[in-house]
């Protein structure tokens, strides 16, 4: 069984990097649940954006220029690929609303007998965006010497924008803020194996701003959505960087696990599956993207010591 990390190290991860995270995101999306629930969505991803910012910045000088305390804002010429991940985040959020907008215009405008249209402005929106965001989220090094990891970015990419849109569009946003909050941090345990507390901070960040959504909008069951381009753009990017740039004995199914966990979520994008009583969905949910997780973490405990076992 691992030991418990020191106790002034988890201070100060809930102090810097949790509680900022998960507050910054709560208050967002109670502010715009205000508003009512047609701005849920909105809400969700603002509140994703904002609560990351939060715990990313540093609060030193009144600037954004250098206050980026895990990962800088902008990623400057040269700059390794993971620093390109905030624009990328902030780039999909907005591309999810706006093919959100423009979707529910078409559907509104076209005739039934063009029901399609609506799903086709949508989604061409989302692929363009993807399309042009996951090239650069690879290393160089890497895709050289593996020309099918962009592509396969992509293709990873869109499959849990699918999968994640789907489910949380049935009702059930709050819960897959949650599955992208458990899952997140799990990464971040993953990441914190392989020897990078940069990367399980942000990790970490990521899942606070999920489970602070999740907690808002939990009593209203209100659309959260929005925020599913945080998983969309974080936890492929996170963990291909945790394989192909850190040096670590963790097995790439490791990191294959928490990558593509949210696509457990598959088969409840069938109607037939979905409306089952929701004692049966809910628990079936949670189970079909933790049991990965666990695993994950548990091959990632047998093939590595973390670094305070290790002094130990």
């Amino acid at each position: 069984m691992p030991l418990l990390p020191p106790t002034k190290d988890v201070l100060d991860a809930l102090h810097q990097t949790a509680l900022p995270a998960a507050a910054g995101a709560a208050l967002v999306t109670a502010a715009f649940l205000s508003l009512g629930r047609w701005a849920a969505a909105l809400g969700a991803a603002l509140a994703v954006a904002v609560g990351f910012g939060w715990a990313n910045y540093t609060f030193d000088v009144l600037s954004w220029s250098g206050t980026g305390r895990v990962i800088p804002w902008y990623a400057e010429d040269g700059a390794p690929a993971w620093h390109r991940l905030p624009r990328a985040a902030a780039f999909l959020l907005v591309a999810g609303l706006v093919s959100r907008w423009l979707g529910l215009l078409s559907d509104r405008l076209l005739t039934e007998r063009y029901w399609w249209g609506a799903n086709l402005f949508t989604w061409a929106v989302r692929v363009a965006s993807v399309a042009v965001v996951a090239p650069g989220l690879v290393p160089d090094a890497a895709a050289a010497d593996h020309v099918w990891l962009r592509p396969a970015l992509v293709v990873v990419m869109l499959a849990l924008w699918v999968v994640l849109d789907g489910v949380a569009r049935t009702n059930t946003g709050t819960e897959v803020a949650a599955y992208l909050a458990a899952t997140f941090v799990v990464a971040g345990a993953v990441l914190l194996y392989a020897h990078s507390a940069r990367f399980m901070d942000v990790a970490v960040m990521c899942g606070c701003a999920a489970a602070g959504v999740a907690v808002a909008a939990f009593p209203t069951r209100a659309d959260a959505s929005g925020a599913v381009p945080l998983g969309v753009v974080g936890l492929p990017a996170l963990m291909l960087h945790g394989r192909v740039s850190l040096d670590s004995q963790v097995p790439v199914t490791s990191f294959a696990l928490v990558a593509l966990a949210p696509l457990a979520l598959l088969p409840f994008l069938i109607p037939a599956v979905a409306r089952r009583p929701r004692w049966v969905v809910i628990p079936l949910r949670a189970l079909l993207v933790l049991a990965p997780l666990v695993a994950a973490v548990v091959l990632a405990a047998q093939h590595e010591k973390l670094a305070f076992e290790e002094e130990w």
